[in-house]
């Protein structure tokens, strides 16, 4: 291992002591050699912590990461605090809110012509989160978010507010909205993405066709820069599990 390759653990290490500092609460540091060992490493979290009253959360560690959980611990800023952020999530009316977002990242009128609907076709699902394919080998964060209501790990956790991407409050209570529509847990977060992880996913075209609209509307990338239609990304939600999130 080279100098620059140990001066990079080091600050990799550091920031994964600082993270943790600053989350204050109980976390473990996982060193998987594979995805398959860190999706057991969380499912078992996930069975262990509807017993003790906690939230397992992935967190991929770095600089950025560290900057998103030090906003949160900066009590001069009340915005950032994270009860506030839980109780501006109480006010917020979600479908009025998700359809206020999917106008937002409708097509142009110049772009009209563009098909952005597109034809659905079941696409293969995914059995893992995607961001940790980057992060075997390496160490990240299992930390044990003390609350049995998933959505709240978006405020012990505020990134949004950049780009496109929804304030924390507003990610608190689309989180919510789902949870109770699919049983969906924030699962993994990176400075720019969120994954969940869902118990109930929609089995019909029809439902997950719904279900892309809005998603398209919470996160227009995952179509623009993804899949290019929401019936494709339709296609990606039926019966599954896993859902990505990323803002560019």
């Amino acid at each position: 291992m080279g100098i620059f390759d140990k001066l990079k653990k080091k600050e990799k290490k550091d920031y994964i002591k600082e993270i943790i500092a600053k989350l204050d609460c109980d976390c473990l540091v996982i060193e998987e050699k594979n995805v398959e060992g860190v999706m057991t490493r969380y499912h078992q979290a996930l069975m262990e912590g509807k017993k003790d009253g906690y939230t397992p959360l992935i967190i991929i560690p770095s600089e950025m990461m560290l900057e998103v959980i030090e906003a949160e611990s900066d009590k001069e800023y009340l915005n950032d605090n994270r009860e506030s952020i839980l109780a501006k999530a109480k006010d917020i009316d979600v479908k009025e809110l998700l359809k206020n977002l999917l106008d937002e990242v409708m097509p142009m009128e110049e772009d009209e012509d563009y098909d952005i609907t597109g034809e659905f076709a079941i696409e293969k699902r995914t059995n893992h989160f995607l961001s940790i394919e980057e992060a075997v080998n390496e160490k990240i964060i299992l930390a044990k978010i003390p609350t049995d209501k998933p959505w709240e790990v978006a405020a012990w956790v505020p990134m949004g507010g950049f780009n496109e991407c929804p304030m924390p409050e507003e990610q608190v209570a689309v989180f919510k909205y789902w949870y109770e529509k699919y049983g969906s847990t924030p699962a993994l977060v990176t400075p720019d993405v969120w994954e969940l992880y869902i118990v109930n996913p929609p089995k019909t075209q029809e439902e997950s066709g719904l279900l892309a609209w809005e998603q398209f509307g919470f996160c227009g990338d995952i179509v623009w820069q993804g899949v290019g239609t929401v019936n494709s990304l339709a296609g990606t939600l039926i019966n599954s599990s896993y859902w990505y999130f990323w803002w560019d």
